[in-house]
């Protein structure tokens, strides 16, 4: 009788072992946050490439959960449907496509600490192709 009573007790402590080392942190991310908020919104862009100074707009696709629009990147212009774009966390990714007077592009965006974003990307035009950087402040 006394060893079923430590065989029992031995079982109970692993069993409350195993339940308390299994606990893990089951909390996430807040599903009413969208990723994409802290990129929405009108920047002004300092841009390596183009040496102006100029507005983009971007706003998020209401059909996705992680895609943007980007209107006027890489200084377009007005008339000219907007470029696009997916958010993963603290990234912008710029998949090759087409955009103004058939411009290829393609690139990533980071959003730093400051709130800034940092665009690394490449653009060709016609038959010349640049590595540009910019800089999105708001």
């Amino acid at each position: 009788m006394k060893k079923h009573s430590i065989i029992s007790m031995i079982l109970l402590m692993l069993v409350a072992a195993l339940q308390i080392t299994s606990c893990t942190d089951t909390e996430t991310a807040d599903p009413e946050t969208d990723a994409r908020e802290k990129f929405l919104g009108t920047w002004t862009v300092d841009e390596s490439c183009v040496r102006l100074n100029y507005e983009v707009d971007i706003t998020a696709d209401d059909d996705s959960d992680t895609k943007v629009w980007l209107d006027n990147f890489a200084f377009t212009g007005p008339g000219y449907p907007p470029a696009y774009g997916f958010v993963y966390g603290n990234q912008v990714d710029l998949p090759e496509q087409t955009i103004g007077d058939d411009w290829t592009i393609n690139g990533i965006g980071t959003i730093q600490a400051t709130g800034k974003i940092m665009w690394e990307y490449y653009i060709e035009i016609g038959a010349n192709g640049s590595n540009c950087e910019a800089e999105y402040d708001k």
